[in-house]
């Protein structure tokens, strides 16, 4: 039940802030952002004196509901609450519109269920995500920590603040994937704001929740521990408080502007890919600044970049101290030539991700006619230098309509053809361009993907990173939608995506609810291995072994792919002693964090280690560590086990 302790805090900032405002999903939204600083500031306080344990986080939380709890009673009696609220009673009376909200309530639902009876299972998760979380926990301690898997210390971590939380206030995973979940309610409600911002009605707010709810790629992600829901969310903030300090002519610039200083914080401390999303909006807020303050821009200017940095400067200075750069250690997914071919490439390419079907003649003219526009262009769509990893596909099957999907690389087809379809509406339509601030947020959201397509390489798995880019443009066809002349087509429409988003809550690939091998007749602790379960058998195996030498402190040699979370699951599970894990002869540059005094004592019983390709085919017999040398006592095509 300690779980709730963090909720309550957030339920009562939201009932604090709700006295004074109109609608309550305005409420929520601050709230959710407040509290999202408050969790910031609490792990990197509590992680500086190594006081990451369940006492002192239970204390912490405690002591800020009780106070917040007494603050709201004490207020209560002073605040008098704001007679505009908005009236929701036309929502009731309409019947189509009712029928809408119960059905983004089933997705909701129905995904939140899959969410807590699954376990964490997605593949980043097993790598880093979890595996990283499970790190802080031993080390009472945010601070970095030798791994052979560096996107574990230098990838943006605010997500796996909230689940370290919960983790430990809980015991267990249970709630890990609740993180994502809540963040697409977030985006729903967050998104209905947008469209009333840009001129929607109650109905087209109705809309636009509507097609949040049903992009295939947000069903399959807000059930898991990825973070490109939690990102969107950001975004969906920031793009609100945006809105309403340009629409409120007398709005309070400070308080605004300290509001969009910490959406942008927050996402940029969620996910790298925020700081191509946030620019264009970034940009907008400053001209508006120009045209409103003239010369005084440079004050809110400084908010929101002092409260930006401030909430990611503790992960800055860890980063730099450790690789050289706050940003971490360089990646490979950065385009290395530019120009407008370049980004004509890569946009095809990445809109490619969302147009395959299962049927095959249409996949192969897509791509055919994709590789034409290339030689046009004088663009080889297989180019390294700005293709990552895998050569260049339409992809089918699976990833796309009535089949289960894979939350890694799902495509979004008929939200990308609605999408297009309301922006040829648009601008056929002029009176719809001069519509409160429509265009210039239509503008702003196809910046971002520009951006996007102009600066990142081309990969299979772009489709996930492509997920706030669909959630930004939900506002945008709610408005186009509910401007119809014929609502029946608009009403059509939404409810055809309902419908046509049931495989995805139904079939998800690593977490089915309708399957032999659905999530709630498959052992917990077999869904962890979805991904790869050949390797269940062999982890398993490993730790009985570990455990029938009673070893508590184990070294892990775990590899560039190291799929680590499960064996600190499976540790944890069947080991009654203290447990140790540590990762050992690291040759990254975290290596030099082994010489810290947390973990230059570290002298493991035994150690775990992943087999690579090029180890499988001459295996080693020993492994030295401190002068000390382990023999390879357990063997599986995987994994050995070696005992000191």
């Amino acid at each position: 039940m300690f779980i709730f302790l963090p909720l309550i805090s957030l339920i009562t900032i939201f009932l604090l802030i709700n006295k004074k405002r109109t609608d309550w999903r305005e409420s929520l939204i601050l709230a959710i952002t407040y509290w999202g600083i408050l969790l910031t500031a609490i792990t990197e306080f509590l992680s500086i004196f190594k006081l990451i344990t369940f006492g002192w986080i239970l204390v912490t939380w405690g002591l800020i509901s009780i106070t917040l709890i007494y603050i709201y009673f004490r207020l209560n009696q002073q605040i008098i609450p704001n007679p505009e609220q908005i009236n929701y009673s036309k929502i009731k009376k309409d019947i189509k519109v009712n029928f809408l909200l119960y059905g983004i309530g089933f997705v909701v639902a129905t995904v939140g269920l899959i969410a807590i009876i699954a376990p964490p299972n997605n593949w980043d998760s097993m790598d880093y995500h979890m595996s990283r979380v499970a790190h802080w926990i031993q080390n009472h301690s945010i601070a970095h920590y030798p791994t052979s898997y560096t996107p574990q210390l230098y990838q943006n971590p605010w997500s796996e603040f909230v689940i370290l939380h919960f983790q430990i206030l809980s015991g267990g995973d249970y709630f890990a994937n609740l993180v994502q979940w809540f963040s697409m309610i977030g985006c729903i409600i967050g998104v209905s704001l947008i469209a009333k911002q840009v001129g929607a009605d109650l109905r087209g707010q109705v809309l636009s929740a509507v097609v949040t709810a049903t992009i295939p790629m947000g069903i399959l992600q807000a059930s898991s521990t990825q973070n490109d829901y939690v990102v969107a969310f950001w975004l969906v903030c920031l793009a609100y408080y945006l809105l309403s300090t340009i629409q409120a002519a007398k709005s309070d610039i400070w308080t605004n502007s300290f509001n969009i200083g910490s959406s942008t914080g927050l996402a940029l401390l969620s996910k790298a890919t925020a700081y191509f999303y946030v620019f264009p909006f970034l940009i907008w807020f400053g001209f508006y600044l120009v045209k409103r303050l003239r010369w005084q821009t440079w004050k809110p200017t400084l908010i929101v970049a002092s409260i930006s940095l401030l909430l990611n400067i503790s992960h800055y200075l860890r980063n730099y101290n450790l690789f050289g750069s706050p940003l971490g250690e360089a990646s490979d997914y950065r385009n290395e030539i530019l120009g407008v071919n370049i980004l004509i490439s890569n946009i095809l390419r990445n809109i490619a991700l969302h147009i395959g079907t299962p049927i095959g003649f249409w996949n192969g003219k897509a791509n055919r006619l994709i590789q034409l526009i290339h030689i046009f262009i004088g663009v080889d769509y297989n180019d390294p230098r700005t293709t990552f990893s895998q050569t260049f596909f339409v992809p089918g099957g699976w990833s796309t309509i009535g089949i289960s999907g894979n939350e890694n690389s799902a495509g979004n087809l008929l939200h990308l053809a609605l999408i297009i379809i309301c922006i040829i509406i648009f601008l056929a339509r002029k009176s719809l361009s001069k519509k409160s601030y429509i265009f210039t947020y239509l503008i702003a959201t196809v910046s971002t993907f520009l951006i996007f397509c102009y600066l990142l390489k081309w990969q299979a798995w772009n489709s996930r990173l492509h997920l706030p880019l669909f959630v930004l443009f939900s506002p945008f066809v709610g408005v186009v939608l509910s401007k119809l002349k014929k609502q029946k087509i608009a009403i059509v429409i939404v409810t055809l995506l309902l419908i046509s988003s049931l495989p995805w809550v139904f079939f998800n690939r690593y977490r089915p609810i309708i399957d032999s091998n659905n999530i709630f007749q498959t052992p917990r602790i077999e869904q962890y291995f979805s991904n790869r379960p050949f390797l269940k058998d062999t982890y398993t195996g490993a730790v009985e072994f570990l455990n029938s030498k009673k070893c508590s402190n184990i070294g892990l040699s775990m590899g560039k792919d190291p799929w680590e979370y499960p064996l600190w699951v499976l540790l944890q599970e069947n080991n009654q002693k203290l447990l140790k894990s540590q990762h050992i002869n690291v040759t990254n540059v975290s290596a030099k964090l082994e010489t810290e005094a947390s973990y230059k004592d570290f002298e493991p019983c035994g150690i775990i280690s992943m087999e690579t390709k090029k180890s499988k085919q001459k295996k080693s017999q020993e492994i030295n560590f401190k002068d000390k040398t382990y023999v390879r006592s357990w063997d599986s095509p995987e994994l050995g086990v070696f005992i000191k």
